[in-house]
């Protein structure tokens, strides 16, 4: 019988040895995942560039240093145990793909398909047919209008109004009854609006928005190589290194992206187009296998104050309704599942966990500084109040500037960015959370961003495809270049078996029996250099839901009650199947 059954792990191999043992037959495994020759992370931001957003890139400028001096922090310790230190490489995008404006039109249902009319200029019957001129005045025709609800949140009927054939015209793809009409934008304002509404950034006016092309401020480089030649030891001191200094000017300059942007924010989708045309060498002034690199960790982070809306030019979300006061998402949300045109969050989810694979980043992790917050039971809401609303307390409260009591407005809340985090998360994929309003004094992005650092360190962990059956036939090990063992890792010591379900970034050890997932401290000697391999060695629990006595092992595995044993780890409540006699 199997006593293992492990599938490779990135870039890894499997080893089996078959020993048939009278009626069992053992099958000791290993997972093996070697770490990158030449990186440690790749990094994107794609940041808000919408209006409003000006604070909260001031904020990430100046908290940058947090991050830097975490990963200082990680390869001065790397360097005292003889290790190399780790680079990284940083790249921003924005959220701006397309803006789906309002042309003054709104969609209506007619005999003969839905059309745009002028609706300011239709007038109210009580009744009458769409399509046909019967109940309206000369020269009108009839057609019928959604109502929404006070909130303009849902379409709760209709009421037919008679409006001018010359009013109205065919409405094109995506026209919904309720809609406003709108026209597809996908460049900058031309000119920007006035100053006061607006930080240009470095977009220039009538330019295409990024639709995920990587930005950067003019003369900088798109992206910021922190490469291992750094002295990284003289951060903070009087010697420091002068690239090192020219490399954060230059993330603060790149990360101000602007608040010119499109007012429609597409986060996810730029997230995903950025590097769909990486990977396909398809990004201006990027060379293939740039960014993000193969055997990299890829890090993607989030910046904003609004939602996601992300939906197809095809059929776009139209940024406005026919009843004032309605945000166009926000009302996508609340339409029946088949009726939504947002692109659903699962889709991105599956595509973000689809890019570690053998020739892309061996590992990924994911961040969002967004206008939500956590409440205590797990659930999030509007980060528009500083101290929580009733509904969902925010435990501590949020600090925000005496100027700023409010981090986002009433249809701000970034449910979209923290569905996809729970989607990745129960993936497996370490995420990070914080929030915008963090961007105000005297908060600042400072614990995020450390923990973003965190995100970015080498790999600390596997997770292997079932679960061990003890401890004591677990083994960690790493190899060198050539396969040699350099170094077999303690248990309890280098490291530890851990919940799979811990979304921290430092799980704790299980007090007892073992699980798929693995933690290595990287404080302690257990810590591979790039380009050498971990192993996992061990014999997997069979059958796959365990045993209470051997009875259930023969049950489930044949043979006889006498040809099997099963062995129960301390404090677990079933254990695996084993010959009989060790």
């Amino acid at each position: 019988m199997l006593l293992a059954l492990v599938a490779s792990a990135a870039a890894g191999c499997n080893d089996y040895n078959f020993s048939p043992v009278g009626h069992c037959l053992l099958q000791p495994g290993s997972v093996r995942v070697q770490l990158s020759k030449v990186s440690s992370a790749d990094v994107l931001f794609v940041v808000d560039d919408s209006p409003s957003m000006d604070p909260k890139q001031d904020g990430l400028a100046a908290s940058f240093k947090d991050f830097i001096t975490r990963m200082v922090q990680a390869n001065t310790a790397r360097a005292a145990r003889g290790l190399d230190p780790v680079d990284f490489r940083i790249a921003v995008t924005t959220t701006s793909v397309f803006w789906a404006g309002p042309n003054g039109r709104s969609c209506v249902a007619g005999s003969g398909g839905n059309q745009c009319c002028r609706i300011s200029a239709c007038t109210d019957v009580a009744s009458c047919t769409p399509g046909v001129a019967a109940g309206c005045g000369t020269g009108q025709v009839c057609v019928r209008t959604p109502v929404l609800d006070a909130d303009g949140l849902r379409v709760t009927g209709s009421k037919q109004q008679c409006c001018a054939p010359s009013d109205c015209t065919a409405a094109g793809a995506g026209c919904a009854p309720g809609d406003a009409c709108t026209t597809l934008q996908t460049t900058y304002s031309n000119p920007f609006p006035s100053s006061s509404f607006c930080t240009p950034g470095y977009a220039v006016a009538g330019a295409p928005y990024p639709g995920g092309a990587l930005v950067s401020a003019p003369g900088n480089p798109r992206i910021l190589d922190f490469s291992k030649d750094l002295d990284w030891a003289s951060w903070g001191t009087a010697s420091q290194d002068g690239r090192l200094t020219q490399l954060v000017q230059q993330f603060a300059q790149n990360i101000k992206v602007g608040s010119c942007g499109s007012g429609q924010e597409q986060g996810l989708e730029a997230g995903r187009l950025a590097l769909q045309k990486a990977l396909a060498g398809q990004l201006p002034g990027v060379a293939p296998g740039t960014f993000p690199r193969p055997g990299a960790k890829l890090v993607v982070v989030w910046v904003g104050d609004e939602d996601d809306c992300s939906s197809p030019s095809a059929t776009p979300v139209p940024m406005a309704t026919s009843t004032p006061g309605a945000d166009a998402c926000v009302l996508d949300k609340h339409q029946p599942a088949g009726a939504q045109r947002e692109i659903p969050v699962s889709d991105y989810a599956a595509f973000f966990a689809s890019l570690v694979r053998a020739d892309g980043p061996a590992d990924l992790g994911a961040a969002f500084i967004v206008s939500s917050v956590r409440c205590a039971d797990g659930s999030y809401a509007a980060a528009d109040s500083c101290s929580g609303i009733a509904s969902c307390p925010v435990q501590p409260p949020l600090t925000c500037h005496p100027a700023a009591p409010a981090c986002g407005g009433a249809f701000a809340a970034g449910e979209r960015f923290l569905q996809l985090g729970d989607q990745l998360r129960a993936r497996g994929i370490a995420v990070v959370e914080g929030t915008v309003c963090d961007a105000y004094p005297p908060s600042t992005f400072g614990p995020v961003l450390s923990a973003i650092a965190d995100l970015a360190r080498p790999l600390d962990g596997l997770r292997l495809p079932t679960v061990p059956a003890a401890r004591a036939v677990t083994n960690l090990r790493i190899a060198d270049a050539s396969g040699t063992t350099r170094r077999t890792c303690a248990y309890g010591t280098d490291w530890c078996f851990v919940p799979c379900d811990d979304p921290s970034t430092t799980p704790a050890c299980l007090p007892a029996g073992t699980s798929q997932c693995i933690a290595i401290d990287p404080s302690a000697a257990c810590v591979a250099n790039p380009g050498e391999t971990y192993a996992a060695e061990y014999l997997g629990t069979v059958p796959a839901g365990g045993c209470a006595n051997a009875g259930e092992c023969a049950q489930a595995l044949g043979g006889k009650e006498g040809d099997w044993a099963c062995h129960v780890e301390p404090g677990a409540s079933r254990g695996s199947c084993a010959c009989a006699g060790g």
